[in-house]
This record gives structure tokens, C-alpha cells and sequence, in this order.
């Protein structure tokens, strides 16, 4: 999944034709602001309000797309049609096809507004588990669009011999987890390890742990990075590298919000 987050001004926009699914969010209202917009025969007037939701799938031109006044703060993503047929596969329905979305504006879903400020979050402030957590909400985002604005998938029931298994496989996801915190993991490479698909394998590591795997991986390595900040011969950066960000700095802000103070300030409180 891609994702950007971006301001337009008034005016018209060239033709395209999609070769991802492309879901647009409005952060915030912008006043005055309509996005007039063509695509399968469908002329299109949407206000622009906060939430408002415009999917455009593969394949699909627009060919006519006008904007009367700036927007601001509008959150684009990006799903390739692989997401589609992988949700698909899992399922066996080829009716689940990203070309086979409804192209649709004026859209007030909550659940894809939610995963879309997720996503915009980790565009903002990196976090430790940042690329599990937008690889988890492009799972969410693409079986919400193929459930709610395709065609509907067939019965839980297929998968049920499947899910009396799911304990065992999660905890050999979880020990591997645990044993592999300073790596980039990744919910694939998770899934492969307990041998379930990545759709079928976010979705039951929550029933079985209370916790997303982003939420798991991000637990555990905090809880890591405080274990190695009693030891003083370990320095921040190393420690925040081995917590799996990027920077010093992006490790200060992340450890400060969840436990309310600074990584040094915490190592002095150990004594």
C-alpha cells in the first residue's frame, strides 16, 4: 500500500485512468470546496467535508475532474490489485477483483476514515511497528472496499477447521516475535511462520491475543527497549535501533508518549 498526504488548488485536474485502487480522504472541511469528477459514465458533486470518502478502481478514467476551491489536508491511498486477488485466493470467489469496486464519492465510512488517520499517523510520526501496522490496515482496507462495494464474500464456514488450529500457529508467530524484535518484521513473513494467509493471520492473532500484531510488536519492543535501558553501557541510539526506529529522536518521541517521560529520564528513575 502507498499513501500521501496533500493539499490541491482550484482548478482542473488532467485525465486518468487508475492502475491501483485509489481511496481519497478529507481530513478536515475545506469551505466552499466541491469536487466535481467523471468516471464510468458517472458525473459526480461532492462537498467537501471531514470524512468524505471518494473511491476510484482499477481501470476506471476520469476524465473530467474539477475543484472550486483549494483543499487541504487530503489523504490519498493507494491498493494494488494484488491485495484483491490475494483476499480472492483466501476466499475462493474470483468475483473479488479490484476492478470490480463501485466507483463512488460522497462516501461516509467510519471504519475506512479510521484506518486512513491510522495510516496518516504513521505518515506524521513514525512508530516502531509503523510498517506492520499500514501493512495490517491494508488488509482491513481492502476486505472493507471488497465487502462493502464489491461483491460479497462467501461464508466464514469454509474457514472454520482452520481456526481450531489458529492457538498453536499464533504462539509460534508470537515466540518468533519475540525472539526477533530488533528485525523489520512483517505481516507476511508472520503469516508464513504460522501458516496461515496474511488476511486469515491478522484477523486471528486478535481473537486469539486481545491485540492487533502492530500492538503486539509494538508492546513487546517497548518493553524491550526498557528492559536494555537499565543496562547503561547500552546507548539510546543503539537501543532505539534495536527497538526497530529509525532514529534517536523518533524513539524519544514514541517512548515519551507511552510511558510519559524521556528514554534518559526513565534510565535515571532506574538509579
Amino acid at each position: 500500500m502507498a499513501a500521501e498526504f496533500r493539499s490541491h488548488p482550484a482548478g482542473d485536474l488532467p485525465a486518468i485512468v487508475p492502475t491501483q485502487m485509489e481511496i481519497t480522504l478529507a481530513t478536515r472541511r475545506s469551505v466552499g470546496a466541491r469536487v466535481s469528477r467523471k468516471g464510468a459514465g458517472v458525473r459526480q458533486r461532492t462537498a467537501v467535508e471531514a470524512g468524505t470518502v471518494w473511491l476510484c478502481p482499477v481501470g476506471v478514467g476520469e476524465d473530467d475532474i474539477n475543484i472550486s476551491a483549494p483543499l487541504n489536508e487530503i489523504l490519498h491511498i493507494y491498493l494494488p490489485a494484488s491485495r484483491f486477488e490475494a483476499l480472492a485466493e483466501l476466499y475462493g470467489d474470483a468475483r473479488i477483483r479490484a476492478d470490480a469496486v463501485r466507483y463512488l464519492a460522497d462516501v461516509q465510512d467510519p471504519l475506512i476514515r479510521q484506518i486512513g488517520l491510522s495510516v496518516l499517523g504513521e505518515l506524521v510520526q513514525e512508530t516502531s511497528a509503523g510498517r506492520m501496522m499500514v501493512e495490517s490496515a491494508a488488509l482491513t482496507l481492502t476486505a472493507r472496499i471488497a465487502q462493502a462495494y464489491g461483491h460479497d464474500r462467501p461464508d466464514d464456514a469454509q474457514l472454520s477447521q482452520e481456526d481450531s488450529a489458529c492457538p498453536d500457529r499464533i504462539q509460534r508467530a508470537v515466540d518468533f516475535i519475540r525472539d526477533n524484535l530488533d528485525r523489520d518484521l512483517s505481516i507476511a513473513e508472520l503469516a508464513s511462520v504460522a501458516c496461515l494467509s496474511p488476511f486469515h493471520f491478522a484477523r486471528m492473532f486478535k481473537r486469539v491475543t486481545g491485540q492487533t500484531p502492530y500492538g503486539f510488536v509494538s508492546a513487546e519492543r517497548l518493553e524491550c527497549a526498557c528492559r536494555l535501558l537499565a543496562d547503561r553501557r547500552t546507548s539510546i541510539l543503539d537501543i532505539a535501533l534495536r527497538s526497530g526506529f529509525s532514529s534517536q529522536a523518533a524513539f524519544g518521541t514514541a517512548f515519551k508518549k507511552a510511558k510519559g517521560c524521556t528514554p534518559s529520564e526513565y534510565r535515571k528513575l532506574l538509579g
